[in-house]
């Protein structure tokens, strides 16, 4: 029952003893809204209001736009939550 076994067992001679054991967890992209200088805050920001999520029917994209506005009125942790939302759709929009 141990996740990804056969990927833990292909690289076993490779990896520390550490990290063969530990447990599976994900990866979370960098924050995206804490810095808005930043170049990812800014894909983040062109993406959600350009016309590819205008064009996907199932977003509703002047919610979206409001929530990018609000986030310099947002504190840290309210950023933080609502950041991992925000980089799902640019995925999406970046899929579509």
């Amino acid at each position: 029952m141990t996740e990804k076994y056969v990927l833990r067992e292909a690289v076993r001679d490779a990896i520390t003893d550490t990290v063969y054991r530990r447990q599976k967890h994900p990866f979370l992209s960098p924050p995206a809204t804490l810095n808005p200088k930043e170049k990812l805050s800014t894909l983040v920001q062109d993406t959600l209001r350009g016309p590819v999520l205008k064009s996907m029917p199932f977003f509703y994209q002047k919610k979206v736009i409001g929530l990018l506005d609000s986030l310099d009125q947002m504190d840290e942790g309210s950023r933080v939550a609502n950041d991992q939302v925000l980089i799902t759709m640019v995925s999406a929009c970046v899929l579509h």
